[in-house]
């Protein structure tokens, strides 16, 4: 078992070295492969992630907008709470919850 070991892929026979030298070269390019194929699924996995973020934090700021514009709307008294579910989009329970929250009178 020791001889083994000793050869070196110089002491094969040209035709012999040069398969296993394509197969060194092909084991070299497919582990390439796997690592470029994992690099730009983490880079494709980041981005949509960013994406997916800011789309969230969007439509939570346009929630935010929409509910302060309720509370506005409710603390002024000028319109009924049906009105405002029309104008926010808000539902009719989400306005009752926020005049709770915000200690604004009862209809």
């Amino acid at each position: 078992m020791g001889a083994l070991r000793d050869i070196l892929p110089s002491d094969f026979p040209e035709e012999v070295r040069l398969a296993f030298e394509r197969y060194q070269d092909d084991l070299h390019y497919q582990a390439s492969m796997v690592e470029s194929s994992y690099t730009i699924g983490v880079i494709k996995g980041e981005k949509r992630g960013r994406e997916e973020g800011r789309a969230e934090g969007r439509a939570e700021g346009q929630m935010e907008g929409k509910r302060e514009v309720a509370v506005k709307l409710l603390a002024s008294g000028s319109l009924d709470v049906e009105a405002i579910a029309e104008i926010t989009g808000l539902s009719i329970e989400e306005l009752q919850g926020l005049k709770q929250e915000h200690g604004l009178r009862k209809e």
